[in-house]
């Protein structure tokens, strides 16, 4: 009998926990408190989707997610999310909801809803990024590529093979130093755990009286390595 009462225990615990909501799930982890937010949440804890997902100003569309069991088993929160989309291209990742919190082996592109202020911005690429932040919000570790494609041309020039770089940390904030292929174009992007951001976008006029022109006309001011423009905002 008692055997019998520990297997039917058993198998009560696996059912619940094969057919619990991932809703639920995302609510006790913390989700939206690591930026993770969707339309609609369907599914289990091992096979659930989030209808029109975001992740801080990160548009993820509809992704399928699961959690990992082992790092429940280790007492921290992980979850696997992946998208195939013909039109929105191919994106998958791991976000982690304990400390250090934050995203990684991100692969894909993304469009980020809010941009980046003034500099136009029309989607983000990511090669097996990473970037965690510890309780107080500071950077402990970050690594992979990020291409930042550029929605409109400035000034004239072609920026429509974007511009990348490698992503770090650098003085408690992750930190992206990104050029175009020619290096004449340059963008520093920074962020804490808030989601707190700093852009800086550089362009080297190479002593072209008519481009400084078009570029202080838009909002560009003369500096170090040519002519910037600074935004901030939050992502």
């Amino acid at each position: 009998m008692r055997r019998l009462v520990l297997a039917a225990l058993l198998i009560a615990l696996i059912l619940i926990a094969a057919t619990f909501p991932m809703r639920l799930a995302l609510t006790l982890a913390g989700a939206e408190a690591s930026g993770l937010s969707a339309r609609e949440v369907r599914g289990s804890v091992w096979a659930g989707e989030l209808v029109e997902a975001r992740l801080g100003g990160l548009a993820l569309g509809n992704v399928e997610a699961s959690l990992s069991p082992l790092a429940l088993l280790g007492g921290d929160v992980e979850l696997a999310f992946a998208r195939a989309d013909a039109r929105l291209g191919d994106l998958s990742g791991r976000l982690h909801g304990s400390t250090p919190r934050g995203v990684s082996d991100l692969s894909g592109s993304s469009s980020l809803t809010a941009g980046l202020g003034l500099v136009p911005v029309d989607s983000l690429r990511f090669e097996g990024a990473e970037v965690r932040f510890d309780e107080g919000g500071r950077c402990v570790a970050a690594g992979g590529r990020v291409q930042l494609d550029v929605g409109a041309s400035i000034a004239g020039l072609d920026l429509s093979r974007g511009l990348s770089g490698p992503l770090r940390c650098v003085e408690g904030r992750a930190q992206a130093a990104l050029s175009s292929q020619s290096g004449m174009e340059r963008l520093t992007l920074s962020f804490d755990g808030s989601g707190a951001y700093r852009a800086a976008f550089a362009i080297n006029v190479d002593r072209d009286p008519a481009m400084a022109a078009m570029l202080s006309a838009l909002g560009f001011r003369a500096g170090n390595g040519g002519f910037v423009l600074v935004s901030s905002g939050r992502l």
